[in-house]
């Protein structure tokens, strides 16, 4: 009878091998060791290229990039009120009830984000008037307003008016969020869209000709949103829930919206040179002309705000693009490599193993498919613990 070596050599490999094949999607510690052993050339391009994995189970990967469009044409102005624009206001130079007219007169049915750089506070005032300008406030679906918060140490709560622009994210360990307990002049008015505009004492840092904006501040748990990035969600018209924290640091407005890029402070590099601004008395008298992007920033707005129109062009222009998707080699191909290398270990040279695993390496990177590595690595263990066969010696 002959000996069934060599063809146990040949089935259990590739039983083994292939059965892997088949279940090392359900195989969680495998299919991470797969994927953070798969070479990609976007792996190693961090600045504006991001990965998608969450079809990563499937052994699916897409790469998108987000690199900023140079010619990306926004229709986006920055408004000063100066004394021109205060006068029209009115005598009280920019009273509530003042402000509740501005709005209605400014606003237009196609604006897509109107910021208010400064938070809309007044120590005495009717509550008429309170009510006549937060029914504006409400009018305007576009608006964001921006807060100046401080750190004191003071361990309040949260106040109410901000828990509606709380971000619900998880912060992962390691991010060490700016974090605020106090805003200094709180709002009259109630709105889901308040953004920070600046923090106290926190040092601005530049990175080359950009600033390193923050994104996320913290106060105590919660998490809220810059103005910056308030703006950009309500360009958006996305809510705050829409936001997703990826790996890596890559903060995505929903599934389709702009990617960018934080630091473990939760900042990102946008550009630090501020736009001129136009009197805010153009749009008080020729509303219908005014884009569809304002900023309007009072003079008592912090001087950070003065750049909000360049962070939020940038920002917007960085849409992502789909790049490249990574997938597993079809099955037959995968069945017909795994012969393949059986057949080659048979061999039986040292050089046949390193060689294989190179030429898989170096193929699934040129080629753009994926190819596992485990059932590779399984069927090379399993061949080597087979029994060799032996051929008889001949008698003289």
């Amino acid at each position: 009878m002959p000996s069934l070596r060599p063809s146990l050599s040949f089935l259990l490999p590739l039983i083994a091998g292939g059965g892997l094949l088949f279940k090392i999607p359900d195989i969680a510690p495998l299919a991470r060791l797969e994927l953070s052993y798969f070479l990609f050339p976007e792996r190693f391009q961090k600045d504006h290229s991001f990965v998608d994995q969450s079809e990563s189970k499937n052994f699916e990967l897409t790469c998108l990039d987000f690199t900023p469009n140079p010619e990306a044409n926004l229709n986006i102005k920055s408004y000063l009120l100066d004394k021109e624009s205060l006068d029209i206001m009115g005598p009280d130079g920019g009273s509530s009830i003042e402000w509740a007219q501005f709005l209605a007169q400014t606003r237009l049915n196609d604006d897509r984000l109107t910021v208010i750089t400064s938070s809309l506070s007044w120590d005495d005032t009717s509550e008429l008037a309170i009510l006549a300008l937060q029914e504006q406030v409400d009018e305007t679906p576009s608006l964001v307003i921006g807060l100046q918060g401080e750190f004191i140490n003071s361990e309040s709560p949260i106040p109410e008016y901000l828990k509606p622009s709380v971000i619900p994210l998880e912060i992962p360990d390691g991010f060490d969020l700016p974090e605020i307990d106090h805003i200094r002049r709180p709002p009259s008015i109630n709105s889901n869209s308040f953004g920070i505009s600046e923090i106290r004492g926190l040092r601005v840092e530049y990175a080359e000709d950009q600033t390193l904006v923050p994104m996320l501040i913290r106060w105590d748990k919660h998490i809220l949103p810059s103005l910056t990035l308030a703006s950009i969600l309500k360009s958006h018209r996305l809510t705050s829930a829409d936001l997703i924290l990826e790996e890596g640091g890559y903060l995505r407005l929903g599934i389709e919206g702009i990617i960018l890029k934080l630091d473990q402070k939760g900042r990102s590099a946008l550009p630090r040179y501020e736009q001129e601004q136009q009197s805010a008395s153009i749009l008080q008298i020729y509303p219908k002309q005014a884009e569809t992007y304002k900023i309007i920033t009072p003079s008592s707005a912090p001087k950070s705000t003065y750049g909000l129109e360049a962070q939020i062009k940038r920002a917007l222009s960085q849409k992502p693009v789909h790049k490249h998707t990574y997938k597993r080699w079809s099955l037959p191909s995968e069945i017909a490599l795994l012969l393949t290398l059986i057949s080659l270990l048979h061999l039986r040279k040292k050089w046949i193993e390193p060689l294989i695993l190179i030429l898989v390496i170096g193929g699934s990177v040129l080629l753009g498919k994926w190819m596992l590595l485990s059932p590779l690595v399984l069927i090379i263990i399993i061949f080597h613990l087979c029994p060799r066969s032996t051929l008889p010696q001949q008698k003289h």
